[in-house]
């Protein structure tokens, strides 16, 4: 597997969204959520969707995340963002972009 590269792609008052990245995959990650109320979630559901149209422009074939497998809350946030799960590991549950319904 080759070697990931990662930046931050938005930081904002609220939250943070980085990217993770090789030639195989476009990973994000919110390791940051400073606050988070219906605004935030919005303002996150929109950020998700331009960076989704940037890594499909590029030519990924989808937007992953992957959240701890313990983490109730992380994981909700995930599926609230549009994400759907595709698979898991020891640690982690994987999730694909679909957008939100």
């Amino acid at each position: 597997m080759a070697t990931s590269k990662n930046f931050a792609i938005y930081e904002g008052h609220d939250y943070e969204v980085r990217l993770e990245y090789n030639r195989e995959y476009m990973i994000v990650h919110l390791p940051e959520v400073f606050k988070f109320n219906k605004t935030t979630l919005i303002s996150m559901l929109m950020k998700l969707d331009e960076i989704n149209d940037f890594s499909v422009g590029l030519g990924y074939p989808a937007l992953h995340c992957a959240a701890p497998r313990g983490d109730i809350k992380i994981n909700k946030l995930a599926r609230r963002c549009g994400f759907t799960q595709t698979g898991e590991d020891a640690a982690y549950l994987i999730y694909q972009y679909t957008g939100v319904q």
